[in-house]
């Protein structure tokens, strides 16, 4: 059987044609001598002639050179092998955001980078219901996760990296519209369309009506903000949704209220398990997103009808 650091010294001689030459060219301390007597092993092992010296020139034979052409790729690898160990360029990366995706959606630019730099790494982006989120973590099946500050329990940390305020959509000509001082109690009278029930946003809503001691109709639940787009405009209930909801291109129906003075200010960012091992090439996709926050991408449409909102700087 072939021992591997005897294929290593032969692999050595027949790259630098003979052994004085390996003997002062090897990554390791050898003499030539000791160099000859572990091919010459090897030779013994595969009863095989690998080399013969022509006048005082080293020659592979045959065999030599066959086993040299197989042993050129692994050993010529080892060299990038150990730098992309070292920078720990291979590997998996999972990163989610609490549904819908409001942060990473926005921040194209720096999944191409990130890409282009580690061609090695798997990254795989999701998208979860903020509950399924929070166990994920917990499970340490996700490395990044990105949504509504949770609860900090055990070994979950959580760093800010925004804060938005609360919208309410009505259509055009609804009478919410009228009172410059819209109440809880004026929100409740009416029916409500809003996110599904495993999300961050909705049970803070709910919390909050059932604070104020105010019940509330839930005409419509989803986990699409296109659709609450649409209930609205065709009358199937007012909005309550956070400042960084993706506004829809072209003319809309509705207008939009600032009630962050009912609600409260929505604060997102960053939660992960500290536990967790982060490898380098995670820290600088962290690095990444950080930087792209100071140029804003893809985000909704202008600001049609009603009062501005409060925007989230992302």
């Amino acid at each position: 059987m072939m021992n591997l650091r005897q294929l290593e010294y032969f692999y050595y001689v027949a790259k630098y044609e003979g052994f004085t030459q390996a003997a002062r060219r090897v990554p390791f301390p050898i003499q030539q001598p000791a160099l000859s007597i572990r091919v010459k092993a090897l030779e013994e092992s595969l009863r095989l002639k690998l080399y013969q010296i022509v006048g005082r020139r080293f020659q592979l034979t045959p065999s030599g050179e066959y086993l040299y052409q197989a042993l050129m790729p692994f050993f010529e690898s080892l060299d990038s092998v150990e730098r992309d160990l070292k920078g720990e360029a291979h590997g998996r990366l999972v990163v989610a955001e609490a549904a819908p995706m409001l942060i990473l959606n926005r921040r194209r630019s720096a999944l191409v980078t990130f890409r282009r730099r580690y061609p090695g790494v798997q990254l795989s982006i999701l998208e979860r219901s903020w509950t399924d989120l929070l166990e994920s973590v917990s499970a340490g099946e996700v490395d990044l996760a990105f949504g509504s500050a949770p609860e900090l329990r055990g070994s979950l940390s959580f760093e800010e990296w925004a804060e938005a305020g609360y919208l309410l959509l009505c259509p055009a000509r609804h009478p919410l519209l009228r009172n410059p001082e819209i109440s809880l109690a004026d929100l409740a009278a009416h029916p409500l369309v809003l996110l599904e029930g495993r999300t961050a946003d909705r049970r803070h809503i709910e919390d909050t009506f059932s604070r104020a001691n105010a019940p509330i109709e839930v005409a419509l639940e989803t986990s699409s903000y296109a659709l609450i787009n649409e209930a609205v405009a065709r009358g199937v209930g007012v909005a309550v949704v956070n400042a960084l909801w993706p506004r829809p291109g072209g003319r809309v129906r509705w207008r939009e209220v600032d009630v962050t003075r009912l609600f409260g200010k929505k604060r997102i960012g960053l939660f992960r398990r500290t536990d967790k091992y982060l490898p380098p090439y995670a820290l600088e996709y962290l690095a990444l997103l950080r930087g792209s926050l100071s140029s804003p991408e893809g985000g909704g449409g202008p600001e049609r009808g009603g009062e501005k909102p409060a925007r989230a700087s992302l």
